[in-house]
């Protein structure tokens, strides 16, 4: 809104795309993978001062030698593989300089936010988002007309920036134990970055399959990836109100409970809780199905939008909506899979839904279109149920 349609603009949500793809697939599965190994450095009363301060530490390392090399590499390779002007791609390098120290401040938000949740102080890595937000538009709104695009690269880092610092003075505060920096690396970190390697590995081909459903929307007729957009806004409501703050509740409650119970108390847990999901779940699906056509008249009968598409986008969303209650209840099962620092399965499950996507696909939309598509979407979440439940003789022969 105060940048407009720009050049510049180009510039910025391209570098912004290319950092924010890495920077999300490392945070996240840092701040999940943590929580198991916090638990049970507390269970054994080992030093997780020095655990979290080696982490930090070696991350922050790592994640700068290997920023550095991306830079170096890039730029020659931008000149390949886009078609931006000349003045447009330097804006786009010297951007992606700016942008790099993110990478290491996201990681490092996450751990002290995983290490956090995993003393069940859940409050404050979910509300620090939100100062991160203000402070980014604050630098945004004074310093845009001084220094323009640029302004927006400055509010990010100095709103990670701010936040890093919330939660290293709430851990400092809550007397939780005081960070010992280190660069040491032990078999434990060196397991704790292998675990982590094989959900990111997952969690990348996990991610390319919203591209490739929306490369192979692009082949149907027109308006019909605009119309799997709009269907997957609406399908992402129930997600994040079914998701949000419990699947991190769920982790670090079982984390905890699995180096006391073992995995026959895990088992038991996982099954109640996928009884419970389940069954609201497919409640709200059902409350959904019939208020379709009201609510997405509600959310895109206005404005330019074309009225005659609306039922097509109530259709496609209900194809989605097959898929809401195993996606839900395999949510559960990751998370168990998490607490038992089982990672390789979802590396072999992201391989897997991806091969298995373009296969569905493939034969659904010759028969429905795009909706075929998201009734693609809603097969895989079947089989990322099946597949993780399935998964717990697995853990019978690793544990």
């Amino acid at each position: 809104m105060w940048f407009g349609v720009t050049s510049d603009t180009d510039a910025f949500f391209f570098s912004y795309g290319l950092i924010l793809f890495f920077s999300l697939t490392v945070a996240p599965v840092v701040e999940s993978v943590i929580v198991p190994y916090i638990a049970e450095a507390r269970k054994i009363e080992s030093d997780v001062a020095a655990f979290v301060g080696k982490a930090l530490c070696i991350t922050g390392v790592g994640l700068a030698v290997i920023s550095g090399a991306f830079l170096l590499a890039v730029k020659p390779l931008l000149y390949t593989v886009t078609e931006f002007e000349v003045d447009t791609l330097n804006l786009v390098y010297q951007l992606l300089i700016e942008f790099s120290p993110l990478t290491i401040l996201l990681v490092w938000t996450s751990i002290l936010s995983g290490t956090l949740n995993a003393y069940r102080k859940f409050a404050f890595p979910a509300i620090t988002p939100a100062f991160r937000a203000v402070i980014n538009l604050g630098i945004m709104y004074v310093f845009k007309d001084l220094i323009g695009i640029h302004a927006i690269a400055m509010g990010y880092l100095l709103g990670e920036i701010a936040r890093l610092a919330i939660l290293s003075v709430v851990t400092k505060r809550l007397n939780l134990f005081r960070l010992d920096l280190s660069f040491r690396f032990d078999p434990k970190l060196r397991e704790f970055f292998r675990t982590a390697l094989y959900q990111m590995i997952g969690m990348v081909a996990i991610g390319l399959n919203p591209v490739v459903d929306r490369t192979m929307a692009s082949w149907l007729e027109e308006g019909s990836l605009s119309i799997l957009h709009y269907a997957d806004r609406l399908y992402m409501i129930p997600v994040t109100f079914m998701a949000t703050g419990l699947m991190v509740t769920l982790l670090t409650h079982w984390s905890d409970r699995y180096y006391e119970t073992g995995l026959g108390g895990l088992r038991e847990n996982v099954k109640k809780a996928v009884r419970w999901v389940g069954f609201v779940s497919f409640a709200i699906v059902i409350l959904l199905f019939f208020l379709r056509q009201p609510i997405t008249k509600l959310a895109f009968g206005r404005g330019a939008f074309p009225l005659q598409k609306l039922p097509e986008v109530s259709w496609v969303w209900v194809c989605y909506l097959f898929g809401f209650v195993p996606y839900m209840m395999g949510r559960i099962c990751v998370r168990a899979h998490l607490a038992a620092k089982n990672t390789k399965i979802i590396m072999r499950y992201g391989i897997y839904s991806f091969f298995l996507n373009i296969f569905l696909n493939s034969i659904l939309m010759i028969h429905f279109k795009v909706a075929g598509i998201a009734l693609s979407t809603s097969f895989i979440s079947l089989f990322y149920v099946l597949y993780f439940f399935i998964g717990f003789r697995e853990l019978e022969r690793i544990k």
